[in-house]
């Protein structure tokens, strides 16, 4: 799963960690959007208390008890760290395909690549693959390809109408919401 923070508020403000409230995640299928609607500026002073005491707690004390629990032999299902294929949701074809021609571009010159994936997945991949300059793993910019930080930016646009927040250079990809 692949996390886009917008690190700027609807008055153009930078925000600081506590106020990025503008966030993305970007699943293969769909895109949720979390964001407070507000002209005004957020500060620190201005965050309910409950937000200010917030902890980030995916290994924290009930994490510990569910693998303490584990370890008894009962069954645990670790829902607290996005794995949804743990609780029976099939991987979508599509993004699979992608990822796979992209982490091996090489399959695109069998001449069978055609039998084993379908045409859009292929043009895809090697679409995503003409943006970087070493295939997937070489390192870019730190907040991820300019191309899909672009493209981000350009659905942001087009779906919220909020041209000051898609501009990508505030649009940082990651690969988790641990980074």
């Amino acid at each position: 799963m692949t996390q886009v923070f917008v690190k700027q508020n609807f008055s153009g403000h930078k925000l600081s960690c506590f106020e990025e409230v503008v966030f993305l995640t970007l699943s293969p299928v769909k895109i949720y959007t979390h964001f407070i609607m507000s002209t005004k500026g957020l500060d620190y002073e201005s965050l309910n208390e409950n937000m200010k005491n917030t902890q980030y707690a995916i290994r924290g004390e009930l994490y510990l008890r569910a693998l303490e629990l584990q370890a008894q032999g009962k069954e645990i299902i670790l829902t607290n760290v996005g794995n949804s294929h743990a609780l029976g949701q099939k991987p979508i074809t599509f993004p699979c395909q992608v990822v796979a021609l992209c982490q091996a571009p090489f399959l695109m010159d069998d001449p069978n690549v055609g039998v084993l994936f379908p045409a859009d997945a292929i043009a895809r991949a090697k679409h995503y693959l003409s943006m970087t300059s070493g295939g997937l793993g070489a390192h870019c910019n730190g907040g991820g390809l300019l191309g899909i930080r672009k493209e981000v930016a350009e659905f942001i646009e087009k779906r919220d109408g909020y041209p000051s927040i898609s501009d990508p250079e505030l649009i940082y990809l990651t690969d988790g919401a641990s980074k």
